[in-house]
């Protein structure tokens, strides 16, 4: 039977865990959290704080965010479902609770109007419930489905319509984003939202496959792997190269995703088993330590962050040149950080908080 890890040139050699462990950390995952946190706040900060056109490498800086939160998302769903025997129920109360702070968000910082947009929480609420049942799956109809989707997304793209700005109507003024080519709420869910389900389900479901691979490879550090992972991202870049797609800037936000094309997901899936290998050759690095403590209260940094730039931010009058813009980048970023370290604190202290509680601030 074709095994999808093999595309990567890996045949597992022999089992490494034969029976099931008690539950231990992986510090790599928190650094890549991390990691994709700390260039978040760039991306989501530069909408408010820096003079358009944003520079080319500076978009590139912050595209990679993204992928990275939604791959790890399906990762922890088949990680923890084996480690910890976490059943369909729990991931789907868990993918309610995020459906309900995404709307909270939507409301109350974005202002408006939920389930429009389809920002990213909306989609790891949805696919966090679908990568249960995904992970259930043979190897070979995963590779299907995972390979499907990617392929199925560029089609979807020219045969639905793919709009320069998802429908946006605000709650308190009834304003709303007028473009020509805008498309239907479905459509929004579809293909061209922020984070569709056409291809970023995807990405979930890939972080499932990681899941599976680190079960006979705890670390990642292997020359298999980041050749394999260098090979998907010099192809991907060729063909990103060539066609790129429209590279659109929505609102200030500068990703390279919107839409993203082939060649972008190839790319993505190199750069982030490149990370993975990078990042699993020394875990223990002192500098990944901040990183680790960003990346384990990654929900409530992703709410802060946001509830800052939306009500803070504007007030500062701010639209800066990309040096002064590095300098309150910085600044928030060490803020969340140092935040984040509190919350360390709190919860080594609060043991057993409510569930409520755990899920915001991190288990």
């Amino acid at each position: 039977m074709l095994d999808c890890t093999n595309l990567l040139g890996i045949y597992p050699q022999i089992m490494v865990l034969q029976t099931e462990q008690k539950y231990k950390r992986d510090f790599t995952i928190d650094t890549l959290r991390g990691i994709a946190i700390f260039t978040m706040v760039a991306a989501n900060l530069a909408a408010l704080a820096l003079k358009e056109p944003h520079p080319f490498w500076f978009r590139l800086y912050g595209t990679w965010a993204a992928p990275m939160f939604i791959l790890l998302s399906g990762f922890m769903v088949a990680y923890t479902s084996k480690k910890k025997k976490y059943n369909f129920r729990h991931f789907l109360v868990r993918g309610l609770m995020l459906l309900l702070i995404a709307v909270l968000i939507d409301t109350f910082i974005f202002r408006i109007y939920p389930f429009t947009g389809v920002d990213i929480l909306y989609l790891i609420a949805v696919s966090s419930p679908l990568a249960y049942f995904f992970q259930n799956l043979k190897t070979f109809p995963q590779c299907a489905i995972l390979t499907g989707i990617f392929l199925l997304t560029p089609l979807l793209q020219k045969t639905l319509g793919y709009t320069d700005y998802p429908t946006q109507l605000y709650l308190f003024t009834g304003r709303s984003e007028t473009i020509s080519n805008q498309t239907s709420i479905i459509n929004h869910w579809l293909i061209d939202g922020w984070f569709p389900l056409f291809p970023w389900v995807g990405f979930s479901f890939l972080g499932v496959l990681f899941a599976k691979l680190r079960k006979f490879y705890p670390s990642f550090a292997r020359r298999n792997i980041l050749l394999g992972g260098g090979a998907i991202f010099f192809v991907g870049s060729i063909v990103w190269w060539f066609y790129p797609g429209k590279l659109l800037t929505r609102g200030g936000y500068s990703e390279l995703f919107y839409p993203p094309t082939i060649g972008y997901i190839m790319v993505a899936i190199g750069l982030m088993t490149m990370l993975f290998y990078l990042v699993d050759t020394n875990p223990s690095l002192n500098i990944y330590k901040p990183l680790q403590v960003l990346g384990q209260s990654s929900l409530f940094i992703y709410i802060l962050h946001n509830a800052i730039i939306a009500y803070v931010i504007p007030n500062l009058g701010l639209k800066n040149d990309i040096f002064k813009f590095f300098s309150i980048y910085i600044v928030l970023a060490s803020l969340l950080i140092l935040i984040a370290y509190g919350l360390r604190a709190v919860k080594k202290r609060w043991r057993n908080s409510p569930y409520v509680i755990r899920f915001i601030i991190g288990g």
